[in-house]
């Protein structure tokens, strides 16, 4: 099942991993699976608009992570200079955004 979802994917895996190995926080993977890097945008927009397009690539060649032992999460991580203040950065997820990320599986991380 995990190499069907990677062969219908918009963009090749940037890294797997396989059951029992062990993860970057030191706890053993229960499950295999893989990395996709969909964007590194310093514009929220901009990479809001590339979230949405890998997703929608993803509905229309009808991949889902919704399906047993398949665990999907879509991470998005941002920093801010001195410059900035904490609240500069926006990211403004759609009610259709988490709709989609819902119904395709994907649970959402956002770290600063």
């Amino acid at each position: 099942m995990l190499a069907d979802v990677r062969d219908g994917l918009p963009s090749e895996p940037e890294h797997s991993w396989s059951k029992g190995d062990v993860r970057p926080d030191g706890r053993v993977r229960i499950d295999s699976g893989f990395y996709v890097s969909l964007a590194a945008e310093q514009d929220s927009l901009a990479l809001l608009r590339q979230i949405r397009a890998w997703l929608h690539e993803c509905e229309s060649r009808g991949v889902t992570f919704d399906v047993p032992r398949l665990a999907a999460e879509l991470r998005v991580a941002f920093t801010t200079t001195a410059d900035e203040e904490v609240g500069a950065v926006s990211l403004d997820f759609t009610i259709a955004d988490l709709t989609l990320l819902v119904n395709m599986g994907i649970t959402l991380s956002i770290t600063n």
